[in-house]
């Protein structure tokens, strides 16, 4: 899954750079916040996938802590149950604990 991820990053990168050389002589203008900046095409387009890469790092980093701070949590589940269960595994069996009369239970 990894390989084919790292495909499709190439491959966008790649034509994001197609697209950029072929438009080396085109200039555009941003206006952000009442603020016009002019300069080339491939300027503006490299910049846009800066901010995204950069807005889509922020965003994983963000997924992961969660996604870690979720399996610390499943983990100390996981530890009291376990422990639970050796508690109760270490309980006497007796005869006031059986549930059922294997005779009964044989009979059919």
């Amino acid at each position: 899954m990894w390989a084919i991820k790292w495909f499709l990053a190439v491959v966008v990168i790649l034509a994001v750079l197609g697209f950029a050389l072929q438009n080396t002589e085109e200039t555009a203008s941003v206006n952000l916040l009442n603020y016009v900046w002019q300069g080339q095409l491939w300027m503006v387009i490299y910049i846009s996938f800066g901010l995204g890469v950069l807005f889509w790092l922020i965003v994983s980093v963000f997924q992961v802590f969660q996604l870690k701070t979720e399996i610390r949590k499943m983990h100390k589940v996981v530890h009291e149950m376990q422990h639970e269960l050796d508690s109760l595994r270490n309980l006497p069996i007796g005869e006031e604990d059986m549930g059922f009369d294997i005779k009964e239970e044989t009979q059919d």
